[in-house]
């Protein structure tokens, strides 16, 4: 009778046993019912079609991975005397009227130059003078200084992006060179020495990555491709804007200079492509040097010379 009973409490637990498998068998979801993986970006930083944004785990813009992609599709070639190709970067001005280094003209001067009080736009002027082909031994990039801010702005970089800080790291400006923003709500340092990239601070409006950069040195230059848009005072205040939108970075800046300005300058919007996989996961940003420039051998402006596009030749318009 003993031996009965527990061969029937046996029978009785391992229909209930088979009976909880059954039930939790079928909640489970079928094996052919497989979900789509979400797509992953290619390398870092990358968007996974070119045009979706992609965001850090906080919700924000990634801007990591390295910047400085070009697009050749449409680039031109010309063929030199000798039967050689030219890689040509300048095709698209050949068929413009050309600019004397005089000509203050719209179409030869940009018309969103820095707003400079008329006692510092003479002393501009006269830097501009000795420029031939855009380029002057004066520049403090000749003597290997760093671009500064907003000169720096975008281009050949690596964007290391955290929650703290972002590292912005140069590949030629005009050497190898790093900044780093802070963003975790610290303020500017009370007794700062001035430096060729300032001090930055940053924090998010929206989509935008808004920075404060001041403590800027004197010793560098606002802009390139700027007839008269070159020095600047130590009281410079820069307010940058870096937006992405799929693979694309556009870059704004708001200077600001009591001494030098009659009122803020708004720089002309620049725009950088991500490099993409290709270049980010064999190249990504290359260790550059810095060779100070034999001055003796810099061409300068001379009546004998035929006008030529020193600054800018193209349509404002365009």
């Amino acid at each position: 009778m003993k031996d009965r009973f527990h061969c029937k409490f046996a029978a009785s637990l391992l229909v209930g046993c088979a009976a909880l498998a059954l039930a939790f068998l079928t909640t489970m979801p079928a094996a052919s019912e497989d979900k789509a993986p979400a797509a992953k970006a290619t390398c870092v930083g990358c968007s996974v079609d070119g045009k979706t944004t992609p965001r850090t785990s906080d919700g924000h813009p990634d801007l990591s991975g390295y910047w400085g992609g070009q697009n050749f599709a449409g680039q031109q070639f010309e063929r030199s005397n000798d039967g050689s190709i030219l890689f040509d970067f300048s095709t698209a001005f050949n068929d413009r009227k050309p600019c004397s280094d005089d000509d203050d003209s719209p179409r030869c001067v940009d018309p969103n130059e820095p707003p400079y009080k008329p006692e510092y736009l003479a002393k501009v002027k006269e830097i501009s003078a000795t420029a031939y082909a855009g380029t002057t031994s004066l520049d403090p990039q000749m003597e290997c200084k760093p671009l500064g801010v907003p000169r720096a702005g975008v281009g050949q970089m690596e964007v290391v992006q955290g929650p703290q800080s972002i590292a912005i790291l140069y590949e030629s400006a005009p050497y190898s060179l790093y900044r780093i923003i802070y963003m975790d709500g610290r303020p500017h340092p009370a007794d700062l020495d001035t430096s060729y990239m300032g001090h930055s601070i940053g924090h998010w409006e929206g989509d935008a990555l808004v920075v404060d950069v001041t403590g800027l040195s004197d010793e560098t230059w606002l802009a390139n491709r700027l007839k008269y848009g070159n020095i600047h005072s130590d009281k410079e205040h820069v307010i940058e804007r870096w937006t992405r939108k799929g693979d694309e970075l556009t870059y704004e800046a708001t200077v600001e200079d009591p001494v030098m300005f009659t009122k803020p300058w708004v720089n002309t919007p620049r725009k950088v492509q991500h490099a993409g996989p290709s270049l980010s996961s064999n190249d990504g940003v290359l260790e550059q040097m810095c060779t100070k420039e034999d001055k003796n051998h810099f061409i300068t402006p001379s009546s004998a010379d035929s006008p030529h596009c020193n600054y800018r030749c193209s349509d404002p318009s365009k």
